[in-house]
């Protein structure tokens, strides 16, 4: 399906603003592994949606997108949302004057990620489909693979290649001995969701946010296991936050899997994003 907006390229990148374009409100959105510009189901519904509150979104596209994630870790993604805000900020880029950045699954680290390092460039943060990485694998197969990815990153070998019998668990992609570990080794850098984790470790993420955020979490993704109670992990991460900044919009979207590929679920997660936006008068 076409999608009518606008292409924006700055610093040898792209991101891709959907119609209406150029409101000075805007939402980023940050894919997961293997998206890329025009991949996030819900994206250009989202721009429809937000229209009414006089808010543009943009996709992005990382040197991390596709089959790069394999090769790439969350600080080089950082550093290519913070080129995107510099130049949306600008009056090439629009001149914007609220910036909210939404990641959807694994882009879900990088809001993590980037709001605890720059959250004075942006307005907010949005987390949709927050799992992990780590608890969607096999634990059998964990055990098996995880041992060789990381004696390669103990000896210095981090960013060399991993066997290819490793890509055929992460959807065929080539991956480095780092990027295995910080996704599937307990504590990894892309670690922040896990269900085991301890709530001084969560007091270290979400207590330490400083801007407004929603926490959007899908009830049916089939990338969580069947054992985890949604609602309960919730509990955990706000008990830990700032009520000033946990938004009350946050929740469980009804009937959606982890792409919220249905119609429903799609309109159950615009309708918590615009009681988020509305909430803090963004």
């Amino acid at each position: 399906m076409a999608h009518p907006g606008l292409l924006h390229k700055y610093s040898a990148q792209v991101a891709f603003e959907f119609n209406p374009c150029g409101q000075k409100k805007v939402i980023v959105v940050i894919g997961g592994l293997s998206d890329g510009l025009l991949t996030v189901e819900f994206a250009p519904g989202l721009a429809r949606a937000v229209e009414k509150l006089n808010f543009s979104v943009l996709q992005i596209q990382m040197r991390s997108s596709y089959k790069g994630w394999g090769t790439s870790s969350l600080d080089t993604d950082v550093e290519d949302i913070k080129k995107l805000l510099e130049y949306l900020r600008s009056p090439e880029g629009g001149s914007r004057e609220t910036i909210i950045i939404m990641g959807f699954s694994t882009g879900s680290q990088d809001v993590m990620h980037y709001l605890l390092r720059h959250s004075n460039s942006i307005e907010g943060g949005i987390f949709c489909a927050p799992v992990s990485d780590r608890e969607g694998q096999d634990p059998k197969d964990l055990e098996k693979l995880n041992p060789k990815a990381q004696e390669m990153v103990a000896n210095g070998q981090g960013n060399e290649m991993l066997p290819m019998n490793y890509a055929s668990y992460v959807f065929d992609t080539p991956i480095t001995a780092y990027r295995w570990c910080s996704l599937h080794v307990k504590g990894g850098d892309d670690d922040y969701f896990s269900t085991d984790l301890s709530q001084e470790f969560f007091a270290s993420t979400f207590g330490k946010i400083d801007k407004p955020f929603l926490v959007a979490y899908n009830e049916l993704d089939e990338h969580v296991p069947k054992n985890v109670d949604k609602p309960e992990l919730l509990k955990r991460w706000q008990s830990v936050s700032d009520p000033k900044y946990w938004s009350k919009n946050s929740g469980i979207v009804k009937g959606s899997t982890h792409t919220v590929a249905q119609p429903e679920a799609q309109q159950h997660l615009f309708q918590r994003v615009l009681g988020f936006l509305k909430e803090y008068s963004f």
